[in-house]
């Protein structure tokens, strides 16, 4: 991305068992706009494991050819690669990206999540400023 690494967050390490799920939500954060470190601009989300059935990662928001919401289903090795923000506006929200981990239904989910904010996180981070 060209983006310094002192930009991103720690990753965060997931587990999904049958049942769970992560309702619809956004991970760009209002309060962010007035803090060093900026709004979230990317999410990168990385599926560690193929599951047996369900667990996609849903973008309602977004469209298929069949006027659905965009899902793209867990494989091991796959990277999801989404903004949060708007190219031409990086601390506005891109409201499109509104996002949810669909239920598991058989087998067991396991993910990374890492985000990358508009300025440096780490610093302020590593000083509990952030």
């Amino acid at each position: 991305t060209g983006i310094s690494d002192k930009n991103s967050e720690h990753l965060q390490l997931l587990k999904y068992e049958v049942g769970q799920f992560y309702k619809q939500h956004h991970d760009y954060i209002p309060l962010d706009r007035e803090r060093p470190i900026g709004v979230r601009i990317l999410t990168a989300y990385l599926y560690l494991n193929d599951v047996e059935a369900g667990g996609g990662t849903r973008f309602p928001k977004l469209r298929t050819a069949n006027n659905e919401g965009l899902t793209v289903m867990p494989k091991k090795g796959r990277l999801l690669l989404w903004p949060s923000v708007k190219d031409e506006e990086p601390s506005r929200k891109d409201g499109r990206t509104d996002h949810e981990a669909l239920k598991v239904e058989k087998g067991e989910k396991y993910g990374a999540n890492g985000w990358v904010h508009l300025r440096d996180f780490k610093t302020p981070h590593g000083k509990g400023c952030s």
